[in-house]
């Protein structure tokens, strides 16, 4: 456990992890890309009151295979593919709002590290007035290069397939919730997820370049709040005024729409 990142036990919470089988006793996580691998550049053009923080970057190895226990069955263990998390940061190009960052499809090392997945997450930035006092939720996209990449969309949806470069340009909006527990959160939203149009997972197929360029409303709040007095509906009140109940967690992206 102590050779893996805090960002691989968030996603694989379920997982008790065991020694790696199939290579020495102590596993090589060093990623060493060959010269004949392929490359996947990922670029996000931020808008000025936007941040990216560090992709999460997800290989894995048939070489290097994992034992793991299964605490749903009690005493089931198994080899899966071995995991090697990384977060890669993405670098300003000159002097625009474009950040970039190349990661190899194979890893290469001792375990033969193959490129699973990759995760993007990008938010308000913490300095601008709108998020003062409030707890900031990254809106994620999530691409898989294998079958199996994360177990979920990271909240970013059903997943959704696509082939070769594709470029995304989702509208945002900022979203900012009132919970009963006082907290107050603020994301970007993008509509919701599970409906796959407006998915953010994808299950790529020979992409070599991904760009994400999102469009952001910025003065287009929506504000939820709990009803008063519980238990009922989030009330969304949008920025013309107007209110509405909300029967999931997530206002009505059409509306928001119509208001850009």
């Amino acid at each position: 456990m102590n050779c893996l990142t805090k960002t691989l036990a968030a996603l694989f919470p379920a997982i008790a992890l065991l020694p790696l089988s199939g290579c020495a006793s102590r596993p090589d996580f060093t990623i060493n890309p060959p010269a004949s691998t392929e490359w996947v550049t990922v670029a996000v053009k931020l808008p000025p009151e936007t941040e990216v923080i560090p992709m999460d970057v997800l290989y894995r190895s048939e070489t290097c295979r994992k034992e793991v226990y299964d605490n749903t069955t009690e005493s089931h263990v198994t080899a899966v593919r071995g995991l090697n998390p990384k977060l890669v940061t993405l670098q300003p190009q000159g002097n625009g709002d474009i950040r970039q960052a190349r990661v190899a499809v194979d890893g290469g090392g001792r375990c033969e590290w193959k490129l699973s997945a990759i995760r993007v997450d990008i938010q308000l930035k913490g300095d601008d007035p709108l998020a003062s006092g409030k707890h900031i939720i990254p809106t994620s996209y999530v691409f898989g290069f294998d079958d199996q990449a994360y177990g979920s969309g990271e909240g970013s949806g059903r997943k959704r397939e696509a082939h070769g470069d594709i470029t995304l340009k989702t509208e945002l909006f900022p979203m900012i919730t009132y919970h009963r527990d006082h907290e107050v959160t603020l994301k970007l939203f993008g509509g919701d997820p599970d409906y796959l149009k407006w998915s953010r997972h994808y299950r790529l197929y020979g992409s070599k370049n991904i760009t994400i360029n999102p469009l952001l409303y910025l003065t287009k709040t929506v504000t939820l709040t709990p009803p008063n007095p519980a238990p009922g509906d989030l009330t969304a009140t949008y920025s013309d005024g107007s209110t509405g109940k909300v029967k999931d967690i997530y206002p009505d992206y059409n509306k928001l729409l119509l208001m850009k």
